[in-house]
C-alpha cells in the first residue's frame, strides 16, 4: 500500500506547478503582445530606422526569461508529480489566471501613455474651402473655433457643432486675427463687390455672436486684437477700434510709399511692420493715440522679419530675436540658434519666452525658448534625430509647454516651461490623421490643411486596452 506524500513535500508540488502555470501564463501574454506590436505597430515603419515600438525589446526579453522560468518550473513540477493532485491544477489554474494582471501592468509600464482617437467630426469633403485658423474658448467650456474661407465654425466642449457664422453672399471670410481678447476674434471678410476683405467683424469666441461689424476698404493683413483695441491696416493707414463697440479709436497714416506687412495689439502698444523706401522698418505706435512713439530699421536677409510680440515689444529679423525697450532700443539680441521666420516654423509666445522650433546641423529641429526681457536664449531642447515638432501648445492650467513631435510615431510631450526638461514620459499618439497644419487646444486636435478628407476636429484620450 502508498503511502501519501508527506504534507510539506505537496504544498511544494503546488507550488511548483502553481508558477509554472503563471509564467506560462505570462509568457502566452507577453508572447501575443510582441505579435501584436510587430503585425500592426510596425505595419508602416520598420524597427531598423527607429520605428520599434516603445518597450518592445525589453518585451521580447521578458518573453525569454519568464519562457525559460517556466520551462524549469514544468520540469521541476513533471519530475515531482505534482501534477497528478486535482486540487493543485485548480489552485495552479487559478494562479495562472491572476498572475495575467500583473503581467498586464508590466507591459503597460514597458509601452508607456498611450492616447488615441476618443471623437471626432465627419470630413468636410474634398470640395471643402481652404482653412484660415483656430481659436480657443473659455477653457473651462472646451470651445474651440475652426476657419475656413466660407464660415467660421465653433465646436462645444463635446466636439459638436455649436455655432456657424457663414460669409457674406458671394463673399468670402479672409483673414482671421492671431489671437482672441477678452473672448473676442476678429475677422476680415469681403462681399460681393469686394476683393478680400473689405469688413471687420468682431466675434464673440464662446457664443459665435456677432460683435459688431464695420465696411473699412482696402484691408491689408490679419487683423490684432490686444487689450481693448482691434487694430488692422490699410493700404495707407493702421486703424484701431475699440474691441467691445467698434467705435473708431484712432488712425495712424502709413508714411508716404509704405506698405504695410503686419500688425500686433498689446494694451500697452502697437507694432506696425512696413516697407518703406529705406527698408523693412518696425513702427511702435501708442495704444492710446496711434502716435508713432519709435521705429527701428530691420536687419533683412534671406528670411523676411516677423513681429513676435508687441507686449513685450520683440521681433525677428535677419534670424535674430529683437527685445525693445520703451524707447525702442534692442535691449539683446540672441545669435545661437538662431530663430527662423519661414517654412514651416512653429512659434509660440506664452507669458514673457517665445518658443520656436529651430534646425539644428540640418538633420533636425531643436525646440528652444528665448527671454521676450532681454533676448537671452533660455533653453534648448533635443528630440530623437530626424523627428519634426509639428505643433506647439501652451497648457494655461499646468504651466507647461505641450509639444507635438513626429518620427517613425507621433508623440505629444509636456515640457517644464522654465527648462525645457519633461514631464513625466511622452505620450504615443495612436492612428490619428493629422495633417501638415494643425493645432492642439488640450486633448482637441483641429486640422488646418486643405484637405477636405481629414476630419475638421477630433479629440483623444488615453488608449484603454492594448
Amino acid at each position: 500500500m502508498n503511502t501519501p506524500p508527506p504534507l510539506v513535500k505537496r504544498l511544494r508540488d503546488h507550488v511548483r506547478l502553481a508558477a509554472a502555470c503563471a509564467f506560462s501564463a505570462v509568457t502566452l501574454l507577453y508572447a501575443v503582445l510582441c505579435l501584436k506590436l510587430t503585425a500592426e505597430d510596425m505595419s508602416e515603419v520598420v524597427c531598423s530606422d527607429g520605428g520599434c515600438p516603445r518597450g518592445l525589446g525589453p518585451l521580447v526579453l521578458w518573453v525569454l526569461v519568464a519562457g525559460l522560468a517556466a520551462g524549469g518550473l514544468w520540469r521541476s513540477a513533471v519530475k515531482g508529480r505534482g501534477y497528478r493532485s486535482a486540487v493543485g491544477w485548480v489552485v495552479a489554474v487559478t494562479v495562472g489566471l491572476v498572475a495575467l494582471w500583473p503581467g498586464w501592468l508590466g507591459y503597460s509600464w514597458l509601452r508607456g501613455p498611450h492616447m488615441d482617437l476618443f471623437s471626432y467630426q465627419v470630413p468636410d469633403g474634398p470640395g471643402a474651402d481652404k482653412p484660415l485658423g483656430s481659436w480657443a474658448g473659455d477653457p473651462a467650456t472646451g470651445v474651440v473655433i475652426r476657419g475656413r474661407a466660407d464660415r467660421v465654425i465653433g465646436y462645444d466642449g463635446e466636439g459638436r457643432r455649436g455655432w456657424s457664422i457663414p460669409a457674406p453672399p458671394g463673399g468670402a471670410v479672409c483673414a482671421m486675427s492671431g489671437d482672441t481678447s477678452s473672448g473676442t476674434g476678429l475677422l476680415t471678410v469681403s462681399t460681393a463687390e469686394s476683393t478680400c476683405g473689405n469688413r471687420l467683424t468682431a466675434v464673440d469666441v464662446t457664443s459665435g455672436d456677432q460683435r459688431w461689424s464695420k465696411d473699412i476698404p482696402g484691408l491689408v493683413g490679419k487683423p490684432s486684437a490686444g487689450g481693448s483695441l482691434a487694430v488692422t491696416a490699410t493700404a495707407d493707414a493702421v486703424l484701431a477700434h475699440d474691441l467691445v463697440t467698434g467705435a473708431e479709436r484712432w488712425r495712424s497714416p502709413l508714411p508716404a510709399g509704405a506698405v504695410a506687412l503686419e500688425v500686433a495689439a498689446s494694451p500697452d502698444r502697437v507694432l506696425l511692420m512696413a516697407r518703406t523706401d529705406k527698408g523693412v522698418e518696425l513702427f511702435a505706435l501708442g495704444a492710446r493715440t496711434g502716435g508713432v512713439a519709435w521705429q527701428f530699421p530691420m536687419p533683412v536677409g534671406y528670411e523676411s522679419p516677423r513681429i513676435v510680440s508687441a507686449s513685450p515689444a520683440a521681433a525677428v529679423g535677419d534670424g535674430r530675436l529683437l527685445v525693445f525697450d520703451d524707447a525702442g532700443r534692442p535691449r539683446g539680441e540672441s545669435e545661437a540658434p538662431y530663430v527662423p521666420t519661414t517654412g514651416e516654423t512653429e512659434w509660440l509666445v506664452a507669458g514673457e519666452v517665445l518658443y520656436a522650433s529651430v534646425p539644428e546641423r540640418e538633420k533636425r529641429e531643436v525646440l528652444a525658448a528665448f527671454s521676450l526681457k532681454d533676448g537671452s536664449h533660455l533653453w534648448t531642447r533635443a528630440f530623437e534625430d530626424e523627428w519634426r515638432i509639428r505643433t506647439l501648445a501652451a497648457d494655461d492650467r499646468s504651466g507647461r509647454i505641450a509639444v507635438v513631435t513626429e518620427g517613425a510615431y507621433t508623440h505629444l510631450w509636456h515640457l517644464d516651461s522654465g527648462t525645457g526638461k519633461p514631464r513625466g514620459e511622452s505620450t504615443v499618439l495612436r492612428g490619428l490623421r493629422l495633417g501638415e497644419s494643425f493645432a492642439l487646444y488640450g486633448r482637441t486636435f483641429v486640422n488646418l490643411d486643405d484637405d477636405g478628407r481629414l476630419p475638421p476636429i477630433f479629440d483623444v484620450a488615453p488608449t484603454i486596452g492594448w
